[in-house]
């Protein structure tokens, strides 16, 4: 038994030792508008407009989420956690504050957003860049300052690397921003050289890239399976290990961290059971074709665990636990794994009931050394 926060919690997945430095960072907290119009003050009078006249013009996938029956009463008391009452929760920073902050004891918060996952795949590249510099300006004055434990990663549209440099530019200096934050819908695949720009200035700042799901098959997205769009919502869930894995690999052999050897990724809310097979498959493969990609100097599994993170949800659940620890081992968490709520969605996971008890080396890094690395904490 161990006091967690306010109320004292027994679980597995809590070691219970005393604590005197940071012990858990969440890499994943979504934050989100109430409406529209708290957007409405950080716009040129032109995009104020638009704005007015027709909403953000955000495209999206068209695929229905979970069922609003689909709750944790434990954790929502019968709430809607994933229509109204989630966005009311992902919009409240008391509700995040006593429910998970205060309650966990968590250290450091990553906001990640969510509203502006799509501007990148808008065809309108000013328009986008204008709409994820007011997002930014909005959570720095709505959410940052609101508490010591928040960080960001900062909305950037890839669409245009030179305004997405701009804005990196522009805010990346400031003390709360820790990374900037992509959707794994994409026109061309991360390691594409069309996206170096951006790369660079992330690099020159010390700042991450936090790729979360999101404008998968909408706007100038690509479709969200190699083969094609999905019909249903499980299936394009399903599918997010294809796309990170797509970007991974790409990021991998386009020789990006021997062009940057500082930058570091962080893929999350992708599952975890294919970071073993990729390495593996990967370092076998560049064995017999790396005369294609002479740039590509090491084994890809090292590049892998030196410059990419996993977040932790949603954690696989196998019907035995030990294979839960054997997928770990495989895929070197104590290097990889980061830990994330995916704050306030139906789904999200707690930091005390998820994981079966680890070893106190594996919970440490897990729950705070890999992300204080990744985001310079």
């Amino acid at each position: 038994m161990a006091a967690i926060g306010t109320r004292p919690v027994s679980a597995p997945g809590w070691t219970g030792q005393p604590r005197t430095d940071v012990a858990i960072v969440d890499c994943d907290v979504h934050h989100s508008l109430t409406k529209n119009e708290d957007l409405l003050p950080y716009l040129s009078r032109v995009y104020r407009e638009r704005v007015a006249d027709y909403g953000f013009l955000l495209p999206g996938s068209g695929y229905f989420n979970a069922p609003k029956r689909a709750v944790r009463p434990d954790l929502s008391d019968g709430c809607d956690v994933n229509g109204d009452a989630a966005r009311k929760r992902g919009t409240s920073y008391e509700s995040l504050r006593e429910v998970h902050l205060d309650l966990w004891n968590v250290d450091y918060a990553i906001l990640t957003g969510g509203n502006m996952y799509s501007a990148g795949v808008i065809p309108d590249p000013e328009y986008a860049s204008a709409l994820c510099r007011a997002f930014n300006d909005w959570t720095i004055e709505n959410w940052i300052a609101k508490d010591s434990r928040f960080k960001m990663t900062m909305a950037i549209a890839t669409s245009d690397p030179r305004l997405a440099v701009q804005e990196i530019d522009r805010i990346a200096d400031h003390p709360a921003v820790v990374g900037i934050q992509l959707p794994t819908g994409a026109r061309l695949p991360y390691g594409n050289r069309f996206y170096h720009p951006i790369w660079e200035a992330c690099e020159r700042h010390g700042i991450a890239v936090s790729v979360h799901p999101g404008a998968e098959g909408a706007g100038m997205a690509g479709p969200p399976t190699g083969v094609g769009y999905p019909t249903y919502y499980l299936e394009t869930r399903l599918a997010r290990p294809q796309m990170a894995m797509a970007h991974c690999v790409s990021l991998i052999c386009e020789g990006v961290f021997e062009r940057f050897p500082r930058l570091k990724f962080a893929f999350v809310e992708v599952d975890q059971f294919w970071v073993p097979g990729l390495m593996w498959h990967l370092d076998a493969d560049w064995k017999s074709l790396r005369d294609q990609t002479p740039w590509v100097k090491r084994l890809p599994s090292e590049y892998f665990r030196e410059h990419i993170r996993i977040g932790s949800q949603p954690l696989e659940e196998p019907e035995q636990p030990e294979h839960l620890l054997t997928m770990l081992e495989a895929m070197h968490a104590d290097e990889t794994l980061i830990y994330c709520s995916d704050w306030p969605h139906w789904d999200w996971d707690d930091p005390a009931t998820t994981f079966p008890r680890l070893p106190e080396h594996l919970h440490r890094r897990i729950f705070a050394d890999n992300a204080r690395e990744l985001f310079n904490l």
